[in-house]
């Protein structure tokens, strides 16, 4: 195995997105690209998952949620399960990003992306040590 797959391979990535038509799109790709995945629509699923997995490499979150914002669930999920690293995914000009960027110290993709730059960007979080 070389490559994304080589880095993904086996790694367990929660990707919380609400738009049924781009989260199993998402799913298809991390999965392709060797990682396991689990899906949630919500917030509130999200953490019901969070609770259940034995680890989380990384966080995948839309910033616009039901119930609460993308930001808030990353707080709650990097309580339950230290050490993941979140990746925010967003639509273009989403304000929430701009207001947020300086202060939050997590990385961010602005939809719409290609299918590698997603795979990219997981695997440059995996690779970049823990603080």
């Amino acid at each position: 195995m070389t490559g994304p797959s080589a880095i993904l391979a086996g790694k367990a990535i929660l990707v919380v997105e609400d738009d049924r038509l781009l989260s199993p799109l998402l799913q298809t790709i991390l999965e392709d690209a060797g990682a396991k995945v689990k899906t949630a629509g919500d917030p509130n699923e999200a953490v019901r998952l969070a609770k259940a997995m034995s680890r989380i490499d990384v966080l995948v979150s839309d910033v616009v949620l039901p119930s609460r914002s993308g930001f808030q669930l990353a707080e709650e999920i990097v309580e339950l399960q230290r050490g993941v690293r979140v990746l925010f995914i967003s639509g273009f000009g989403d304000p929430e990003i701009g207001a947020r960027d300086i202060v939050v110290p997590y990385d961010a993709l602005i939809k719409p992306f290609l299918p590698e730059d997603f795979v990219a960007k997981i695997v440059a979080l995996i690779a970049r040590p823990r603080k």
